[in-house]
């Protein structure tokens, strides 16, 4: 073997010295820990057993990277070396801060050490100095930041594997700055924070960016970055590239569930006090000033965009506008050609709406239902006839919605519709005439909110934007006896200003779910107390009580499948353009001598099903609440990863694909006579994928992981709070890990599809 890839001897010089500080310091926390819990209540509701298992849980992640086989094994597996990493930096270090280590260690060396040496030492003004600079959020940004970046560059990388001096020295780098990041995260007693709670959400995203800047640096090199590896790995019958690829994962994914989740905890925690965990220690922190409810933030109140949305009229005439857009490429379908990358209709619905709307909706709220050419001829009819009667109680619910998304699901699949103009021409028709005939014989939005797939689809993805339509101050609201938001008025002109179609009442409304952002309760409120204000995405998810119209979220087992569908069908449509799942259709349907609809359309049902199927096995391994509620609950917690699989795929094909419209739109003009040159048909190819789209797609997958886990986290937490019995951590943790492990899979089956060559719809070829 060359001697440059000789193994580092790590082990042989760290093992003996962890393991007697793992032995020695273990001995004197447990002292210090009984120590303390002699002293009262107070003591023994602080010091827990939890901290004991979570000091003892620190060591032994220390031991398992630096005193077991994985150190020597690290040396010929970059994957093995991660894990260490990744065992120093976002495992050891928390675990060690939950245990609030600093009272029983100086507890624990007893009162002479201590009252002699610890206490003179720890209250001179220099110690006490650097106490607090080590302490400071952004000294630990900035150590954990510079350890990743710095320890992951190929020279400094290899020189630690090279010499074993430097290899343990960049071991204690990590673990150093492992344990100074973390410290204003847990803030453990008696540490007081520097910054408000808050901060620690931009804190933690902050570093998740850097991991994610060099995870996907080694996953999308298209060569060994580290030439020890790459010397090293068939000697060993290792693919080199293949550890690194598996390296990165590794490093991308729980860092990612880490970082993430944490932030979204913390802000949850934040914003609603009063659902933390009623045995939760309290951590000091910096009081934010109150201030009173005022228009900040509403998007109502912007210049020029926010007059547009507050104006019926200005929203009235973007509808038509659209409509007459709609219009234009009906009638490209109808009469045009009939090769659907040269089709208006072939491209602009497939290729750009979607991708245009996804990131208005989860940026702004759901404006795509607000623009929603189908309500311009509502909107204009209503002015000459206003229906009273309302929409049977039978077709009310979700389940109708549930079977119309399926429907589209398989249709779209199956039968090819972005490949006909002709069939996209008369679908949009007969979404024109269907909404137009069911909202002249309803009252209110009924079309919208109980037929509509894609009104579904969109209101969905509404629950996981970052606004929301809601009231600006409560008390408002409890003063007004009207209630003119759900009943509607007449303005000072005699003319009638609708409230909401979908029945929400505004003060008891929670989040966007069956919104569709038409702003009619923002006309009909004489107080000018509705705004389009920002809230924390997914919040709303995590509240399964009572809301308007909704009613009990939990017990909604119709929106609960109506949220499966969503996220699983968001799988199983960017599943089925890829090559090798197409390739497996086909061979498929050649096997069971059945057709390729046939097999498109088993393939769509047997997804979903099978999600419905992993689903309902997670809330039967749980003991929290009732099945239902648990079936519901881990429903809704799914809908961030979904959004983020369909932003994944409908943003890919909006960047690879956008010139298509151009394409189609001079063909267009060279049919009417316009333009004398005819475009050339390969022109519509779809353009190769720019460097920074894939780590974006792979970061909005981590958001929607992370966000799922949180949600389903907050939701076992509010379970367990209404119990009796059983409300301590290890109970939550033993609820969420089922359904934590059922969203980890879908995500990791999300990270798989956006890996493959994907079937660019609306042009030619695979990207």
């Amino acid at each position: 073997m060359p001697a440059e890839v000789l193994p580092s001897n790590g082990f042989l010089l760290s093992a003996p010295l962890v393991c007697a500080a793992a032995l020695l310091s273990s001995l004197v926390y447990g002292r210090g820990w009984r120590t303390l819990r002699r002293k009262g209540v107070a003591a023994r509701g602080r010091f827990t057993a939890f901290r004991m298992a979570a000091f003892f849980g620190g060591w032994s992640a220390l031991l398992l990277a630096l005193a077991s086989p994985l150190d020597a094994v690290a040396e010929r597996l970059l994957s093995a070396h991660m894990v260490q990493h990744i065992l120093l930096t976002m495992v050891a270090p928390p675990l060690f801060w939950l245990s609030l280590p600093a009272m029983p260690m100086l507890f624990g060396v007893g009162t002479a050490a201590r009252t002699a040496i610890l206490a003179p030492l720890l209250s001179a003004p220099v110690v006490r100095l650097m106490l607090r600079a080590l302490g400071h959020p952004l000294v630990g940004f900035s150590t954990i930041a510079l350890a990743t970046i710095a320890w992951h560059m190929p020279s400094a990388y290899t020189l630690a594997l090279r010499d074993p001096w430097w290899h343990q020295a960049e071991h204690a780098c990590m673990f150093v700055a492992g344990m100074l990041f973390w410290l204003c995260v847990i803030a453990p007693f008696p540490y007081a924070n520097r910054w408000p709670r808050i901060a620690m959400v931009p804190y933690l995203v902050a570093a998740d960016l850097v991991n994610t800047a060099v995870s996907a640096y080694l996953a999308f090199s298209s060569v060994p970055v580290y030439a020890w590896y790459a010397n090293i790995g068939p000697a060993y019958g290792t693919d080199p590239l293949l550890d690194q690829q598996l390296a990165a994962g590794l490093m991308w994914v729980p860092g990612s569930v880490l970082y993430l989740g944490g932030a979204i905890l913390i802000t949850i925690s934040y914003l609603f006090p009063h659902r933390v965990h009623p045995r939760a220690r309290r951590i000091p922190l910096t009081v934010l000033p109150k201030r009173p409810p005022s228009h900040e933030g509403d998007l109502l109140q912007t210049p020029l965009v926010g007059r547009a949305l507050r104006s019926s009229g200005a929203r009235l005439t973007l509808r038509c506008v659209l409509l007459a857009l709609v219009l234009c490429i009906v009638l490209d379908g109808l009469l045009g050609s009939q090769d659907a990358p040269m089709n208006l209709a072939g491209t602009v619905p497939w290729t750009h709406w979607r991708g245009v709307a996804i990131v208005a909706i989860l940026a702004v709220g759901n404006v795509a239902c607000m623009a929603c050419p189908l309500l311009a001829p509502r909107s204009l009819l209503r002015k000459w006839f206003t229906p009273t009667r309302a929409l049977p109680r039978a077709l009310r619910s979700k389940w109708i919605a549930v079977a119309l998304v399926v429907a589209w699901l398989v249709a779209y699949e199956a039968f090819d519709l972005w490949s006909s103009p002709l069939a996209i021409a008369m679908i949009v028709l007969g979404f024109i005439v269907v909404a137009t005939a069911v909202d002249m014989c309803f009252a209110g939005a009924s079309f919208c909110r109980s037929l509509c797939p894609i009104g579904q689809y969109q209101m969905l993805l509404g629950t996981v934007s970052a606004r929301s339509v809601r009231a600006i101050d409560a008390a408002v609201c409890a003063r007004c006896v009207t209630h003119d938001c759900l009943k509607g008025r007449r303005g000072q002109g005699g003319e009638f200003r609708p409230g909401c179609g979908l029945d929400l009442f505004i003060p008891k409304k929670i989040g966007n779910l069956d919104c569709t952002f038409c702003l009619d309760c923002v006309n009909a409120c004489p107080h000018q107390n509705v705004g389009v204000l920002p809230v924390l995405p997914c919040a709303e998810l995590a509240n399964a009580g009572w809301r308007s119209q909704v009613g009990t979220l939990a017990a909604r087992v119709d929106v609960a499948a109506l949220a499966l569908v969503f996220t699983f069908g968001a799988a199983v449509n960017a599943a089925g353009m890829t090559a090798p799942v197409l390739r497996v259709l086909e061979a498929s349907a050649g096997v069971i001598g059945a057709g390729g609809t046939l097999a498109q359309a088993c393939f769509v049902v047997g997804g979903i099903a099978c999600g419905f199927g992993l689903s309902s096995a997670a809330a039967g391994m749980s003991s929290v609440g009732s099945f239902r509620e648990r079936f519901a609950r881990l429903s809704f917690a799914f809908l961030p990863l979904g959004a983020a699989i369909w932003f994944a795929h409908f943003v890919f094909h909006l960047v690879t694909g956008f010139a298509t419209a151009e394409v189609a739109g001079l063909r267009v003009l060279h049919d009417l006579g316009w333009v004398s040159a005819s475009p050339d048909r390969v022109m519509s190819c779809c353009a190769p994928a720019p460097a920074w789209l894939m780590p974006v797609e792979l970061l909005t997958l981590s958001l929607g992981v992370s966000g799922a886990l949180g949600v389903y986290w907050w939701s076992i937490v509010e379970m367990r709070a209404r119990e009796a019995l059983a409300r301590s951590f290890s109970s939550v943790l033993y609820g969420w890990i089922p359904g934590a492990v059922c969203i980890l899979l879908v995500w990791a089956v999300a990270a798989w599809i956006m890996f493959q060559p994907m079937e660019m719809r609306g042009t030619f070829g695979f990207e």
